[in-house]
C-alpha cells in the first residue's frame, strides 16, 4: 500500500472548457477570464493525495472479480475488458475539501457563475490526479510483463455504487482524508475511486478514459472520440 502526497497537478483550460460545455463552442472573453481566475485560485486550494494498493485477483466464469482475500467485486465490464485478470490496482484520489468549501461560499454569496466554474476546475484537478495514479498502475503492469486494462469506478459506467463500500473496506482512504457518507458518496466530493485490472492475458484497452465506455452520448462533458484514447 502506498500513499501519494507529492502530486503536481496540471489544470488545463481546455479541459475546464469541456466540463463547462464548451467542447465545440467558444466562450466569451468574460467567461475565459472567470476560468483563468478560477484556475489560479484552485492551485491555492487543492491538496492532491491518493492511496493505492494492488492485490492478486482472478475472474470467475460468471464475470466476478475475486480478490486474494476472498472479497468479490462486481464490475460488469470485467468479462470483456479484464479477461486474463491476475491482479488489480485499487485507488482513492482526492484534492481535499478546501475547493468544495470555497465553491459553496461563492454560491452562498450569490456568485453562482464563479462557483460553478470553480467546481468544474476542481473536477479537472481531481481528474488529473486520477490520471497520474492510473499511470502508476500502467507502469507497474508493464514492469511485470502485464497489460493494464481500462480503469473503472463503482457508481459509474454501469458498475453498481454498492461496491464503493467494498473498495473502502480494502483501502485506508481515511489516510488521505476521504470517507463515505450514508449514500456511499465520497467526502470530499472532489474524490475519485477506481480499480484497474492487470494481467499478461488482459487485452490492450481501446482507451483508458471512462468516457469511451459510457453510453451517455449526450453528456455535455463527454470527451470527443479523438481525445478519448489519450
Amino acid at each position: 500500500m502506498e500513499i501519494f502526497r507529492d502530486i503536481q497537478v496540471s489544470i488545463l483550460e481546455s479541459e475546464v472548457l469541456r466540463h463547462q460545455g464548451y467542447a465545440s463552442a467558444s466562450p466569451s472573453a468574460h467567461v475565459k477570464e472567470l476560468i483563468s481566475e478560477a484556475i489560479r485560485e484552485a492551485y491555492t486550494l487543492i491538496r492532491p493525495q491518493a492511496v493505492y494498493d494492488e492485490m492478486t485477483a482472478h475472474l470467475t466464469e460468471q464475470g466476478k472479480v475475486v480478490l486474494s482475500n476472498g472479497v468479490v467485486l462486481n464490475n460488469p465490464h470485467a468479462t470483456k475488458d479484464w479477461q486474463g485478470l491476475e491482479q488489480v490496482a485499487l485507488a482513492v484520489c482526492t484534492i481535499g475539501s478546501l475547493l468544495d468549501e470555497r465553491a459553496s461560499q461563492l454560491f452562498a454569496q450569490g456568485n453562482a457563475p464563479a462557483a460553478l466554474i470553480l467546481d468544474g476546475v476542481g473536477t479537472v484537478a481531481v481528474g488529473d490526479v486520477t490520471k497520474q495514479v492510473d499511470a502508476v498502475a500502467c507502469q507497474q503492469a508493464t514492469e511485470r510483463g502485464m497489460t493494464a486494462g481500462p480503469r473503472f469506478s463503482p457508481g459509474s459506467v454501469g458498475w453498481a455504487i454498492s461496491d464503493q463500500k467494498v473498495l473502502f473496506e480494502l483501502l485506508p482512504a481515511e489516510e488521505v482524508g476521504v470517507s463515505l457518507n450514508d449514500h456511499l458518496v465520497m467526502i470530499p466530493l472532489k474524490s475519485v475511486s477506481f480499480v484497474v485490472g492487470m494481467g499478461s492475458g488482459v487485452p490492450v484497452p481501446k482507451a483508458r478514459r471512462p468516457c469511451f465506455y459510457c453510453n451517455r452520448l449526450s453528456c455535455p462533458s463527454r470527451e470527443r472520440t479523438a481525445d478519448v484514447t489519450l
